[in-house]
């Protein structure tokens, strides 16, 4: 059910950015896409299946700081990694840390592992970058309650969910809009942003970098103290780019 239950929420979520593309005017779409074909950009689909290739387990274990031999690789078997292609993730059980997770009503005490992970390389222009990282307005939060509202319609009506589990998803996914904001990052690639929001209950902060027409999300979750994430994060993204990108 919890499984279920969060698979939902992100439907939901992705429901509404779905929204948002449509209402994309079809020429600024192409004029963005002409952008992309007609500039130096670095191709994402030179690192599909390959995104360990710009976050290795050597970038991870030194932003870390432990043995590169006692990481969790995730995706890491061949069937992994056929159904998730969109990210790649360190993790280390080296802390007791714990985080609360918040799902039906319930609160669940769950284990918090030390965790950097890359994900969502694509190409974007400048302009779509921003327009997707930009703190909503009430008008967007409005159109994303809608959008979630109908997506939980759908999946009721063609019996893929019952209604208690889609009122629950609806809930976290409109406070993860609700909690959604954006803070610009100076001196990292072209253009950065931290995104955070909160989902089930659980705080999400993420680095995304837009530099020569790629983008791409670091997720550097090591301390309780912010700060020292966002440091290591903004390090990482450097070092990428650096010997990655460059």
């Amino acid at each position: 059910m919890k499984t279920s239950i969060i698979a939902l929420a992100s439907i939901f979520l992705f429901a509404f950015s779905c929204e948002g593309d449509k209402k994309e005017n079809k020429s600024t779409m192409e004029d963005e896409l002409n952008q992309v074909i007609d500039e130096k950009v670095i191709l994402a689909d030179d690192y599909e299946g390959k995104l360990d290739e710009l976050l290795t387990l050597e970038l991870a274990a030194e932003t870390s700081g432990y043995p590169a031999a006692e990481a969790k690789k995730q995706p890491d078997s061949e069937i992994e990694k056929k159904y998730n292609k969109i990210s790649i993730s360190y993790s280390w059980d080296k802390s007791n840390r714990m985080q609360t997770i918040e799902v039906m009503d319930r609160k669940i005490e769950a284990p918090k592992p030390d965790k950097i992970e890359l994900s969502w390389v694509k190409n974007t222009t400048l302009e779509a970058f921003k327009k997707e990282n930009h703190n909503p307005t009430e008008a967007e939060i409005k159109q994303a309650d809608e959008a979630i509202a109908k997506k939980a319609d759908e999946l009721n009506s063609n019996g893929k969910a019952n209604k208690a589990q889609t009122d629950v998803a609806k809930g976290m996914a409109n406070n993860a809009m609700k909690n959604f904001s954006v803070e610009e990052v100076a001196g990292v690639g072209d253009y950065a942003v931290f995104t955070n929001t909160k989902f089930a209950g659980v705080p999400m902060r993420d680095l995304k970098v837009f530099y020569k027409g790629l983008s791409f999300q670091i997720y550097v979750d090591l301390s309780d103290d912010m700060s020292q994430n966002d440091t290591k994060a903004i390090a990482l993204a450097k070092k990428i780019i650096e010997q990655k990108l460059k």
